[in-house]
């Protein structure tokens, strides 16, 4: 490409279609597909996403998780390669990262974990183990994606600290440890600029501190101005925006808004990924056992919520199935990575072949309606003392990529169900499905809770093997299950309907804030039992100072019960006390450790100086102090303490004076005025529109409140998608995607998209009309 015109380096820097690269000089075209937990590899000319190529459809990150397992995620990572490999994809589009900020964000099933070290730690290893078998990753979504509402248009305003200790934190361990071969850009605006134009997050951090020097994507339609994206360090847009989004480059490059030498370098590093992974020839490699190990991850990231004796059951046992999810089981999440699969046995299925009586009622509908004659069947065989085992949680249209729930309750249908056969039968476990947590408010009126998140296409054969012990539960939860959502710490500042996002919790994000701020919780971050029980002894620590370098930290593990089991043991790193903000006690090293009835091993992880540091004036700092080094069970379960001195840099700073209201009984009472504080800089107001602010980035739904033709193009719009899924529900995930991604992405995003049918002309008109030029936005619409 050094030799090809600039108008041949202008065309790589645009997709071709909605899943390619496009060809040039020497130089061929290379596919992209949606991946976490399974190849989703389409067509160019299919628009839905449940028509795709059929795949494995392995647990979601928010299953693989709980298993807290490295090489749990290097299996996934490898597996999906594999097929993205034999189906000549070049770049698999995950695994995704973000940070669980709420339970509510409707895309939290792709998403790993509410802790930074846990994200980052299974996220390299997807990575690592992926791009081994010389297919590319896309790390995303970078960054502070953390919310489905308004995600196109909206603003994350996060003071520094928390966006380094948290937000990024994930994202630059594995860009250091893994070097994924790209990056994703996100929609959203990171404090005040959109993620694809943001020089500070893609140039200054990503590859000048971090040492990227791979491929920065856009997510899907994210990218309105490309020659700003191309100057702040964005490479590729995607997909293709025929032809607009490069004319409007070259016409920067005349003007002197970019340099040929931001196009060339761009340019230079896609005709790299494209080198060195695009297929030619290639031999096939062997997916033959891909089930096999979709059933595995999902039998090793379920996750024993409680058992009082209810399980496991006997492989003879006589029990009653209730709930329309053992049969048309869940696992799998709406949106952009949903999976098309083979068929597969369901619960009912694996319990009956593994020599289970079954008698099933389903009990209620999936369309979270009661339904009395299905109510009185279910109801019916419950009576008397047999075990029931109860299949439920959240249906697909609780969650989905688009759009965020609105609360944490699960289907009323379900639950009113659940209650009466609790007041007719004592015995009854659980089984649970959700991509995210719901409120368990039935968890003191059962004996047992099995939760299965998503656990892909083989959840139903897991669940025989775990209910009836052939596999043991060693699962834990990767995230807090708060009791309500009032008590989250960004309630009411989460998913509000602003562009105007404030993270006002700063670094008390999931268990940090619980724990620091004693709230009670459900079931805490790191819980998780098991079948047998374990031990925890004999604690060393290789130096009772800490000057830097490699802190060893060992302790022996031993099973006490009666079943062979895998335990996972957390180690956390208590703070000192002091007048700034910090967590109580922070994760910082897990192993999960096998062990046979009576077997001990010995077990030995490492902390390192970034366990003991915090961000602060423009750099970790390692922060003197005595330090206590926490073994445990959960956040809560501290097993095993040990102090440890630290000789490191003083922090002297007063929060207490500076920042009062995070030194209060919770953090719901931190005012706007507080956060602008701790966040050092004005706060945006892009919710105060006012005629002259309208850009081609703002939303139909934004546009529709002060132009007439938005309005009018808003009202074809719903018509016009429901008709694109004729027969599919309006509720349905996909479906609602696809409309809020109409109403609530960018119009530039929304024209590039729509194949001609919305023309910019008209887009441009509804900016002009928005802006109080009507005579222009008028003859913009006639002339053009």
């Amino acid at each position: 490409m050094e030799k090809s015109n600039v108008d041949e380096k202008i065309r790589l820097l645009t997709g071709s279609g909605m899943w390619h690269t496009r060809e040039a000089e020497g130089l061929p075209s290379v596919h992209l597909s949606d991946g976490p937990h399974g190849l989703r590899k389409q067509e160019e000319k299919e628009r839905q996403n449940n028509v795709s190529l059929v795949s494995t459809c392995y647990p979601t990150a928010s299953a693989l998780a709980c298993s807290w397992d490295v090489t749990a995620a290097e299996r996934l990572g490898r597996a999906v390669a594999k097929e993205a490999w034999n189906a000549d994809v070049a770049v698999l589009l995950g695994p995704g990262i973000n940070m669980k900020r709420s339970p509510l964000c409707g895309r939290n099933f792709e998403y790993f974990s509410e802790d930074p070290f846990l994200a980052g730690q299974l996220g390299a290893a997807y990575v690592s183990a992926a791009q081994g078998e010389d297919v590319a990753v896309s790390l995303k979504h970078f960054a502070a994606n953390n919310q489905e509402t308004n995600r196109q248009t909206s603003n994350s305003q996060i003071d520094e600290r928390a966006l380094r200790e948290i937000y990024l934190s994930a994202f630059e361990y594995v860009v250091k440890t893994a070097r994924p071969a790209t990056v994703m850009a996100s929609y959203n605006r990171l404090n005040g600029y959109y993620a694809c134009e943001n020089r500070r997050l893609l140039t200054e951090i990503l590859r000048e501190e971090w040492g990227f020097d791979g491929v920065v994507i856009s997510d899907w339609g994210a990218c309105a101005g490309l020659a700003k994206a191309v100057k702040a360090g964005m490479d590729l847009e995607m997909p293709d925006s025929h032809g607009i989004h490069a004319r409007k480059l070259k016409a920067a490059l005349k003007a002197g808004g970019i340099s040929e030498e931001d196009i060339a370098k761009a340019a230079g590093r896609i005709e790299r990924l494209v080198k060195k992974y695009a297929p030619d020839n290639r031999k096939k490699k062997d997916t033959s056992d891909a089930h096999e190990i979709a059933k595995q991850l999902a039998c090793e990231s379920a996750v024993l919520l409680k058992n009082d004796g209810i399980l496991p059951i006997s492989q003879d046992a006589d029990v009653v199935v209730i709930g329309a999810l053992a049969e048309q089981m869940r696992f799998q999440g709406g949106g952009s990575s949903h999976i098309n699969t083979a068929g597969f046995p369901n619960a009912l299925d694996a319990l009956r072949k593994l020599g289970v009586t079954v008698t099933y009622a389903p009990g209620y509908s999936l369309k979270d309606e009661e339904n009395r004659e299905l109510e009185e069947q279910a109801l019916k065989i419950a009576a008397g003392q047999k075990t029931v085992l109860f299949f439920g949680g959240l249906t697909d249209q609780y969650e989905g990529e688009g759009y965020d729930r609105e609360s944490l309750a699960m289907p009323a249908n379900q639950l009113h169900l659940l209650n009466k056969i609790c007041e007719i039968n004592p015995n009854v476990a659980v089984v649970s499905f959700s991509g995210a947590p719901y409120d368990m408010a039935f968890e003191n009126r059962v004996r047992g809770i099995l939760q299965m998140y998503l656990g892909g296409e083989a959840v139903g054969e897991a669940c025989g093997e775990l209910l009836t012990g052939r596999v043991n539960p060693s699962g834990k939860l990767a995230e807090s299950w708060p009791y309500a959502v009032e008590d989250t710490p960004c309630h009411g500042f989460f998913a509000t309907g602003s562009d105007d996002i404030e993270y006002r919790e700063s670094i008390y994000v999931g268990y940090r804030y619980y724990d620091s701020f004693g709230i009670p919780v459900r079931f805490p971050f790191g819980f998780g039992l098991s079948y047998t029980t374990f031990a925890y002894g004999n604690l060393k620590l290789s130096s009772e100072t800490y000057e830097g370098g490699k802190l060893r930290v060992s302790l022996d593990v031993t099973n006490t019960g009666g079943a062979a089991g895998a335990e996972i043991v957390e180690l956390y790193v208590e703070n000192p006390p002091a007048d700034y903000l910090r967590a109580k006690k922070e994760l910082k090293g897990f192993q999960k450790v096998m062990l046979e009835p009576g077997e001990t091993k010995r077990v030995t992880m490492e902390l390192d100086e970034r366990s003991f540091s915090m961000f602060d004036e423009g750099r970790f700092r390692m922060i003197g102090g005595t330090y206590r080094v926490l073994i445990a069970g959960s956040v809560e379960d501290i097993r095993l303490a040990q102090t440890v001195t630290v000789q490191g840099e003083a922090c002297t700073r007063n929060d207490r004076e500076r920042l009062s209201d995070y030194f209060q009984k919770d953090l719901h009472g931190v005012t706007r005025q507080q956060f602008a504080v701790l966040y050092g800089k004005p706060l945006s107001h892009f919710d105060d529109r006012k005629p002259g602010d309208y850009t081609l980035y703002d939303s139909l739904n934004q546009l529709s409140a002060a132009s007439p033709i938005a309005r009018l193009v808003r009202k074809a719009a719903r018509p016009l998608v429901y008709s694109m899924f004729k027969g599919i529900p309006h509720d349905d995930p996909q479906v609602v995607m696809v409309l809020m991604g109409m109403e609530n992405g960018m119009i530039d995003s929304v024209v590039c998209q729509s194949g001609g049918m919305l023309p910019m002309r008209v887009a441009e008109a509804m900016v002009l009309q928005a802006n109080g030029h009507r005579g222009k936005a008028l003859r913009k619409l006639i002339r053009g």
